[in-house]
């Protein structure tokens, strides 16, 4: 029996040695091991699973709020709503910005509201928040315009320090006013990228319930108004352009179209050009409609026409339009 335990520890210690000469990165090769022992299946590796990756869904997205009383379309499908209420709505896109629109009706809400319906107001509203006119934000682009009897304000906040506006580039504003009521929108731009898709959600904003700023800022189908009988910008019948100069033709904020007569089809192509030219140097510059009814060239600028001749940019830089295609240079007004 003594004989027997001893052989099985010399046993146990024969394997101890084989496994310790197994971990051996050089030195003299083992004795070969007469003992054959059976290699042992590796464990599979489970394949971790995955994270999906969802893809943006470049389409504009029309949101209408639960009351049913206005709707904005939202840059993509990357914006979320995160409130829904009768006097607030608000959304986010975590690479983009925010979106915020305060509604407000009646005596105590208009006399407590602080509407920047002057620049100088805009200007002190954001030096209230210990900013620096000049230095830490410029008010650019501020417009001023009545819209049967509702006041239009809109105006954009460019940041130079984004620490010191909570992460952000520019602020977009637009305001609708009237005596008893007010819509006020804010678009919170985190970088240049996403400024022209903001600008459009914020430009969109439609009201379809019963409000006095309607007439300012009609939901899409609400303005059938404008007297078309084929989907035209202005009206007209045979799908030909206009002349038309009537400052509130075709905009939801009084300001003057951007179509000058093109056809909805026609500002829906992003294929269409026009070629404008700057009045003081002849300078041409080629731009196309961004399918939401503005004009914009390559680098994002916007220009909206007056007439068949006159175009305005967003610094109201005047250029000469003849009313044709690309393929056809004028030379500018003198």
């Amino acid at each position: 029996m003594k004989n027997k335990k001893i052989l099985a520890i010399l046993t146990i210690a024969a394997s101890v040695s084989m496994f310790a000469a197994g971990c051996n990165f050089g030195g003299a090769e083992p004795e070969e091991q007469v003992v054959v022992t059976e290699t042992p299946t590796p464990a599979a590796t489970a394949t971790p699973t995955p994270e999906p990756t969802i893809a943006p869904d470049v389409q504009d997205s029309t949101y209408t709020s639960s009351n049913g009383a206005v709707s904005i379309k939202l840059p993509d499908a990357t914006w979320a709503n995160k409130a829904d209420e009768a006097d607030m709505l608000s959304f986010e896109s975590p690479e983009q910005g925010k979106i915020l629109i305060l509604h407000g009706q009646g005596e105590d809400a208009m006399s407590s509201a602080m509407l920047p319906d002057t620049e100088d107001l805009a200007n002190a509203l954001e030096q209230a928040s210990d900013l620096v006119q000049g230095t830490d934000f410029t008010v650019e682009n501020y417009t001023s315009n009545d819209v049967e009897g509702v006041g239009v304000y809109s105006y954009t906040v460019r940041y130079t320090d984004a620490s010191k506006s909570g992460g952000y580039a520019y602020a977009l504003h637009k305001i609708y006013k009237s005596a008893d009521e007010y819509y006020n929108i804010c678009g919170s731009v985190v970088n240049d990228d996403s400024l022209a898709g903001i600008q459009a959600a914020i430009d969109s904003f439609g009201i379809s319930g019963d409000s006095s700023l309607k007439a300012a800022a009609p939901a899409a189908g609400d303005n059938a108004s404008d007297g078309s009988t084929d989907g035209t910008a202005d009206g007209s019948t045979d799908g030909t352009q206009s002349n038309s100069t009537d400052s509130s033709a075709g905009s939801s904020d009084g300001t003057i179209s951007n179509s000058a007569g093109f056809t909805q089809e026609q500002l829906t192509d992003t294929n269409q050009t026009r070629t404008i030219y700057r009045n003081s140097d002849g300078h041409p510059l080629v731009i196309t409609p961004d399918g939401n009814g503005n004009w914009v060239d390559f680098d994002g600028n916007t220009y909206r026409f007056v007439n068949n001749e006159d175009v305005y940019d967003q610094n109201d830089v005047d250029y000469y339009w003849h009313g044709e295609g690309a393929d056809v240079y004028y030379m500018p007004v003198e």
